[in-house]
C-alpha cells in the first residue's frame, strides 16, 4: 500500500481553499487504498476544534497531526512538525505540499529527498506573477536563501489546478516537470431554495425586495476583489433595481474590511450586504439561494468556491486570473478582466439573462463539475503519480 503524507500550512477552515483540498484529496485517496496521513501547523489550543471541523478524517481512520509554529509566524516554521518528519520520513512513499512559502515545507521536502521519498508540490496560485509581486523581497529571500528554491526545482513534479497557473509561473524557469492536476469538489445536496432564502431574509430583512440575489462567498481579503465587486454593482443597481448582493466572507483583513464596510454604508445597504457570521454549512447553504455567483480576483490557483459554486448548479461571474476562461466558451461563465468595468460588464450581462437562459448555463457548469472535477476521479490519478506509475 502506498504511504502518502500531505504538508498544509494550516487547516483550519477558515483559510480557504487548500484546507479543503487536503481534507478532499485525503479522504478520496483513502477510499481508494492509499495510506494518508495529514501534517499541518496551527494553534494547538484550537487543534481539537480543527480536526472536528473535518469529521470524514476520523471516520476514514486519517491522522492529522497539528504542530504549533516556532519564532515568527511569517516564516512558517515548526521544530515540532520538522522532529516528526524526520522521524516518520521514512515510512512513506511521497510527501505532497500545498503551499509555497512556509519555512517547513522547505525543511520537509529536503528531509524527504534525502531519504530517497518522492516530493511533489501543489503552489495552489502562489507562483503567479500577482502572487509573485507581492512582499517581493520576502519571496525572493525564500527561493534563493531559504530553501523554497530548491523545494521546487527538485519536486518530482509542481502540481498546478490548471495549464493558466503552470504558464504563470513558467518565468521561474523551474526544471522540476509540470503537471496539470486540477482540485475536486464532493457532491453534495443543496439544502431547500425556499427554506434557506426564508432564513437569509429573517437574517437580512432588506433581501424582502430582491428579486436576484448575486453571491460573493470567500475569504475577505484584498486579492478576492470584492470591493471592485461592489463599485460594480453600484453601477449596475439602477439598471437593475431588483439585484442585490449578498457577500459571504471570513475575514482575514481588518483594515480591508473596514474600508469596504465604510464603501456599503456610503452606497446604502439595502441591496448590499456583508456578512461576515456565517460559516459552513449555514454559508453554503446561501449557494442554494443565490442566482449568479461571482469571484472577482485578482489571483488563483483552481477555486474551490468557483467548482462548489458550479456544482450547486449556479452561472457564475469570474475574471481571468481565475484562470478558467474556458467555461465561457462551454457557456457555463462569463469571464471579464480584473477591473470595475469588466465586472460591471459581466454583471449587466447576465443579469439581463432571464431566469430559463441562467438555469441553463447553471446546468451546464453542473455537468462540467460532475465529469471532469469529482475527487474519485482526481485521486485515482494522484495515487498513480505517488506511485510512480504515471512517471514524471
Amino acid at each position: 500500500m502506498t504511504r502518502v503524507l500531505l504538508l498544509a500550512a494550516d487547516m483550519d477552515p477558515r483559510q480557504g481553499g487548500p484546507p479543503k483540498v487536503v481534507y478532499g484529496s485525503a479522504c478520496a485517496l483513502a477510499r481508494a487504498g492509499v495510506s494518508v496521513e495529514i501534517a499541518a501547523t496551527g494553534p494547538t489550543e484550537t487543534a481539537d476544534a480543527t480536526r472536528a471541523a473535518w469529521p470524514l478524517l476520523a471516520d476514514l481512520g486519517i491522522p492529522l497531526h497539528i504542530f504549533p509554529r516556532t519564532g515568527p509566524a511569517t516564516l512558517g516554521y515548526s521544530s515540532a512538525m520538522d522532529r516528526f518528519v524526520a522521524r516518520e520520513i521514512s515510512g512513506f512513499d511521497a510527501i505532497h505540499v500545498h503551499g509555497v512559502w512556509e519555512q517547513c515545507f522547505a525543511r520537509a521536502t529536503r528531509r524527504a529527498r534525502a531519504a530517497g521519498v518522492r516530493t511533489f508540490v501543489s503552489p495552489h496560485g502562489m507562483l503567479d506573477r500577482w502572487q509573485l509581486g507581492q512582499s517581493r523581497i520576502k519571496k525572493q529571500a525564500a527561493l534563493h536563501l531559504f530553501g523554497t528554491g530548491a523545494m521546487l526545482r527538485h519536486a518530482d513534479a509542481v502540481l498546478y489546478g490548471t495549464r493558466h497557473e503552470a504558464d504563470e509561473a513558467r518565468p521561474l524557469a523551474l526544471p522540476s516537470p509540470a503537471r496539470v492536476m486540477p482540485n475536486g469538489v464532493e457532491p453534495e445536496p443543496l439544502a431547500d431554495r425556499a427554506a434557506v432564502a426564508a432564513m437569509l431574509r429573517e437574517r437580512f430583512p432588506q433581501m424582502h425586495g430582491w428579486s436576484r440575489t448575486v453571491l460573493f462567498l470567500s475569504r475577505l481579503h484584498p486579492k478576492k476583489g470584492l470591493d471592485m465587486l461592489v463599485e460594480a454593482f453600484a453601477r449596475t443597481r439602477q439598471s437593475h433595481s431588483g439585484a442585490g448582493l449578498l457577500a459571504i466572507a471570513i475575514p482575514q483583513d481588518a483594515d480591508y474590511e473596514a474600508t469596504l464596510r465604510a464603501r456599503i454604508e456610503q452606497l446604502g445597504t439595502e441591496r448590499l450586504v456583508l456578512a461576515t457570521d456565517l460559516v459552513g454549512p449555514e454559508a453554503r447553504a446561501a449557494l442554494a439561494a443565490a442566482d449568479v455567483f461571482c469571484l472577482p480576483s485578482h489571483q488563483e490557483g483552481l477555486s474551490i468556491a468557483i467548482l462548489e459554486a458550479m456544482g450547486a448548479g449556479l452561472p457564475v461571474l469570474i475574471t481571468t486570473e481565475c484562470h478558467l476562461d474556458e467555461l465561457e466558451d462551454r457557456g457555463a461563465a462569463k469571464v471579464v478582466p480584473d477591473t470595475v468595468a469588466g465586472l460591471t460588464a459581466g454583471l449587466a450581462a447576465l443579469l439581463d439573462l432571464d431566469r430559463e437562459s441562467l438555469a441553463a448555463m447553471g446546468r451546464r457548469g453542473a455537468s462540467i463539475v460532475a465529469s471532469e472535477y469529482s475527487w474519485e476521479r482526481i485521486a485515482a490519478d494522484l495515487a498513480a503519480l505517488y506511485s510512480g506509475g504515471a512517471g514524471k
